[in-house]
C-alpha cells in the first residue's frame, strides 16, 4: 500500500514539474511577443481608463472592466508604459490557463489527452495571439477555464463537490468583473447547480452554489457601483446595452445576413482559432489542418452522450448562441473561450485514432506500429502550429496595425492646423496618440458633408477614412492618397484601410 501511495505521489510531483515547465515556457513565449501598440477603440479605452477611469466617457467602456484594470493598474504601479501595464496581465494569466485547461483534460478524459491538449495550447495562434494585445479576452480565458474545471470536478466528484462548486461559482462571479459577455457560461453553472440538486444534500449545495457567485459577483460589482454610483452605473448600462444590440455592436440586428455571419463564424473558429487552411494563407497549413480535422472527426464518432459530453455541450452550445447572434464577427477573438475545449475534443479525437481497434485480420499485422504515424502527426502538428504562430505573434509585435500606419502617415504627410480627418473608431486612436488632430467620428458620407456645411470654418484639407461608408462613391471629389495592410489574422476589423482627399469638397 505504501509503495502505490509513493509511486502515485512521484507521478504527481513528475507531472507538476513537466507542467510547471511547460506553463514557463509558455509564459516566455508571451512576454517576449508582447504588443507594443494599441491597435483599436477598445485599447484605447483600457488605456485612458489607467489615468482616469470613467465609465461615462468609455475610460473604459460599460461594464468598465473592473477586475481586469485592478489587475493592469497594479502593474502600471511598477512601469509608466501602458501598453506594457495593459498586456502584462494577458500574458501571464494567459499562460497560466494551461494549468486548469490540463487537469480538466485530464479528469474528463486521460494523461494523455492532457498532455496533448497542454501542448496545442501553447502553440494555438489565437490564444497565443491573444495573451499579446492590450485587452481583456486573455485573462477573462483564464477564470473561465479554471472555473469550468472547478465545476467539472463538482459534477465528477463525490465527497468534495461542494467545495469545487463553491470555488467554481466565485471565479465565475469574479470573471465577469473581467468580461461580463461571458455571462452565457451562467447557463452552464446553472446545469452544474441542476445536476448536484440531484444528490442528498441538494438543497444546501444550490444555496452554497447561489452563496459562492453572488460573492464572485459582489468582489467587483460592490466597490464599481460605489465609486460610479448605482444610478450612472445603471444608464450608462443601459445606454450600452441598446447601442450594442441596437447600433454599433455588429450583433444580428444590424447585420442581418445570416449566411455571411456562419462564414464569418466559421472562419473565426477554424482559421483564425485553431489554424486551419484558408484561401488567403499558406498551403503550409493544409497538413496540420487534416490532422486537427481527424482528431474532430474520431471524436464525434466515437462519442456518445454521456456526463462529459453534456458537460462540453452546455459550455459551447449558450455561448456559440450568444457570439453567432450577439457579437460583432469582424472579431475573432470574441470566440476565443471556445477553442480551450475544441483542443481537448481534438486531443481526445487523436488519443483515440492511436488506440484505435482493427475489425479486419489483416490490419492486426500493422497495429503494432500504429503509434509511430500517431506520434509523428503530433509532432507534425506541434511544430506546424509553432511556426505558424510565430510567425504571427512577431508581425504583430514588429508591423503596426493599418490603424497605426495611417495614423503616422498622416502625421508625417499633414499639418494638424489645416488638416481635418473624418473616420470612425480610428479616432480613438488619435485622441491618444495624437490628441492636436481635429478629427471626427461620421458613420457615412452624409454625415461628413452635413459636418462641412455646418462648420464655421473649413479646413484647408480634409481627408477621409474608408470605413465611412460611401466614401468611394464621390469619385469626382475624391482622390486616393494611401492605403494600409495588415495580416487580417492579426486585426481583422482593420486589416486594409485606404485614406481619401475630400478637399474638393469643400
Amino acid at each position: 500500500m505504501s509503495k502505490t501511495y509513493t509511486k502515485v505521489k512521484d507521478s504527481r510531483s513528475n507531472t507538476l514539474i513537466v507542467l510547471a515547465a511547460l506553463m514557463a515556457i509558455c509564459m516566455t513565449s508571451r512576454l517576449l511577443f508582447m504588443g507594443e501598440y494599441l491597435e483599436g477603440w477598445d485599447s484605447v479605452d483600457f488605456a485612458l481608463g489607467l489615468h482616469d477611469y470613467d465609465i461615462a466617457y468609455y475610460q473604459p467602456h460599460f461594464p468598465g472592466y473592473p477586475v481586469y484594470m485592478f489587475l493592469c493598474r497594479l502593474v502600471h504601479l511598477f512601469t509608466d508604459n501602458d501598453i506594457l501595464a495593459l498586456t502584462v496581465p494577458g500574458a501571464i494569466l494567459g499562460s497560466a490557463v494551461l494549468m486548469p485547461l490540463f487537469y480538466l483534460a485530464k479528469r474528463m478524459f486521460s494523461e494523455e489527452v492532457a498532455w496533448i491538449t497542454a501542448l496545442i495550447y501553447i502553440v494555438n495562434p489565437l490564444c497565443w495571439l491573444q495573451s499579446e494585445k492590450a485587452l481583456s479576452d486573455a485573462v477573462g480565458l483564464f477564470f473561465v477555464i479554471l472555473s469550468a474545471q472547478l465545476l467539472f470536478y463538482a459534477c465528477a466528484s463525490g465527497s468534495y463537490a461542494l467545495r469545487y462548486l463553491i470555488s467554481g461559482s466565485v471565479l465565475l462571479g469574479i470573471c465577469l468583473g473581467v468580461r461580463l459577455s461571458y455571462f452565457p457560461f451562467i447557463i452552464l453553472w446553472l446545469y452544474v447547480l441542476r445536476t448536484l440538486s440531484k444528490s442528498d444534500r441538494g438543497k444546501m449545495t444550490i444555496r452554497y452554489g447561489v452563496f459562492g457567485f453572488v460573492a464572485g459577483i459582489s468582489i467587483w460589482l460592490i466597490p464599481l457601483a460605489y465609486y460610479t454610483g448605482l444610478t450612472q452605473l445603471i444608464i450608462n448600462g443601459v445606454s450600452f446595452v441598446f447601442g450594442h444590440f441596437g447600433d454599433w455592436g455588429g450583433s444580428v440586428v444590424t447585420s442581418q445576413n445570416m449566411p455571411s455571419r456562419f462564414l464569418d463564424f466559421m472562419w473565426c473558429v477554424f482559421c483564425n482559432g485553431l489554424g486551419f487552411w484558408c484561401y488567403d494563407t499558406s498551403i503550409f497549413r493544409v497538413l496540420p489542418s487534416i490532422i486537427m480535422g481527424l482528431g474532430i472527426i474520431f471524436y464525434l464518432r466515437h462519442t456518445g452522450f454521456d456526463y462529459k459530453t453534456r458537460y462540453i455541450t452546455f459550455y459551447m452550445a449558450p455561448y456559440f448562441l450568444w457570439v453567432f447572434f450577439g457579437q460583432n464577427l469582424e472579431k475573432p477573438r470574441h470566440v476565443l473561450p471556445l477553442i480551450p475545449v475544441i483542443i481537448i475534443c481534438i486531443s481526445a479525437g487523436l488519443a483515440r485514432l492511436n488506440n484505435a481497434k482493427y475489425s479486419y485480420s489483416y490490419l492486426n499485422l500493422i497495429k503494432y506500429n500504429c503509434s509511430s504515424p500517431y506520434h509523428l502527426f503530433i509532432g507534425i502538428l506541434i511544430m506546424s502550429m509553432s511556426i505558424i504562430s510565430v510567425r504571427l505573434v512577431y508581425a504583430h509585435k514588429k508591423e503596426p496595425v493599418a490603424q497605426i500606419q495611417l495614423l503616422d502617415y498622416v502625421g508625417r504627410n499633414y499639418n494638424s492646423h489645416s488638416t481635418r480627418i473624418y473616420c470612425w473608431e480610428t479616432k480613438r486612436l488619435f485622441e491618444y496618440y495624437a490628441p492636436l488632430w481635429d478629427t471626427r467620428r461620421v458613420r457615412d458620407i452624409d454625415d461628413l458633408q452635413y459636418d462641412i456645411e455646418a462648420s464655421l470654418v473649413t479646413p484647408e484639407v480634409i481627408l477621409s477614412t474608408s470605413k465611412v461608408d460611401g466614401v468611394n462613391s464621390i469619385t469626382n471629389n475624391s482622390k486616393v492618397v494611401a492605403e494600409f495592410k495588415n495580416n487580417r489574422y492579426i486585426n481583422k476589423p482593420y486589416y486594409k484601410l485606404t485614406l481619401y482627399d475630400l478637399s474638393a469638397l469643400k
